[in-house]
């Protein structure tokens, strides 16, 4: 599968979540853009929606902070194009129809937050439009995300990436739960990944160990702001810089998985490896016995294996103690 330009079959996808901490400042969405881009982040992802389509009128208290947070649609649409300019991709989680369909010559995918997966009519209005779908399962068992699932692919997609994720802000590292990445991949036969919402970047950088093919963690320009919680579960620049390269450290440890010498490896063979060796001085003549031999260092010797073969077999010359055995020593 490909996100934009990405495979996430050749690599781990790192989404700097910006979210909401722009907290309404255009310029400082701009430069959290920049600040991802020069951190190493694949892509960079926010929030669109309206307060008026996210919350009731008469939750006073949460309507007037979404509406607090909210950007224009001319200002996705320039952040979209600063994004390309920076050459990172740019992402966005739509909260209701109208959003989707804003952004839909925005994003190369679409994101579905935890709280949505069970928004039916917002899967499958994202889902007609033909991109890959990341899908957080927060909250959500099996049976629902299921569900969710079939929503999109009765909408003739199959390509959904479900994101592991713990709604818990922040979350606890007993919480974290990080082998539900495989647990997600084996189940539903999807591509896995993680929304991070711990403290630090730990989780993260374990979480590509397990199979993680996308790792999003929410990023900001300084943890301390006290204005918005996201901030302080969030990774500064720094931190995501170090996300970056540990996840790109791990994924070259963890290799191909092939049952075969490593490269660097071929030149110790014959250094590590043991071949037989006289225990005692042995006279020309003297038939072997398996209490004449031993196994030493280097292996360029006859190997190891050999030994049945060499047992009752006369050596043709005086083999001195300690040394190994040739095959021109013997009968």
């Amino acid at each position: 599968m490909r996100i934009g330009n990405r495979d996430l079959d050749t690599a781990v996808f790192i989404i700097a979540e910006i979210g909401a901490n722009h907290e309404g400042n255009f310029d400082d969405a701009v430069r959290l853009i920049r600040a991802a881009k020069e951190a190493g982040a694949d892509a960079v992802k926010f929030q669109t929606y309206r307060a008026d389509r996210i919350v009731a009128w008469t939750e006073t208290q949460r309507f007037q902070h979404f509406r607090r947070l909210e950007l224009t649609d001319d200002e996705f649409r320039r952040l979209a194009a600063i994004a390309e300019q920076e050459d990172i991709i740019f992402l966005s989680t739509p909260f209701d129809l109208q959003s989707a369909d804003l952004l839909d010559s925005l994003v190369p995918a679409f994101k579905i937050a935890s709280g949505d997966l069970t928004y039916h009519p917002l899967l499958r209005h994202v889902a007609s439009k033909g991109k890959p779908v990341l899908l957080s399962t927060g909250m959500a068992d099996e049976e629902e995300i299921e569900s969710a699932l079939r929503v999109i692919e009765n909408e003739g997609n199959r390509e959904v990436v479900l994101l592991h994720c713990v709604s818990s802000y922040p979350t606890p590292p007993e919480e974290a739960n990080l082998r539900a990445i495989k647990s997600l991949a084996e189940r539903f036969g999807r591509p896995s990944g993680y929304s991070d919402h711990t403290l630090g970047i730990l989780a993260c950088v374990a979480s590509a160990a397990l199979g993680a093919r996308v790792i999003e963690k929410h990023f900001t320009l300084d943890k301390t702001r006290a204005t918005f919680r996201d901030h302080q579960l969030s990774a500064d620049p720094d931190d995501l810089k170090a996300l970056v390269t540990q996840v790109r450290e791990v994924e070259k440890i963890l290799g191909n998985g092939a049952l075969a010498p490593g490269k660097t490896e071929e030149g110790n063979v014959s250094s590590m490896r043991r071949s037989i060796a006289a225990l005692v001085n042995i006279p020309a003549g003297t038939v072997l016995d398996r209490g004449m031999l031993t196994f030493l260092r280097p292996g360029t010797g006859i190997a190891t294996e050999k030994i049945d073969r060499i047992i009752g077999i006369r050596a043709r010359r005086d083999i001195p103690q300690g040394s190994l055995l040739s095959w021109d020593d013997i009968e």
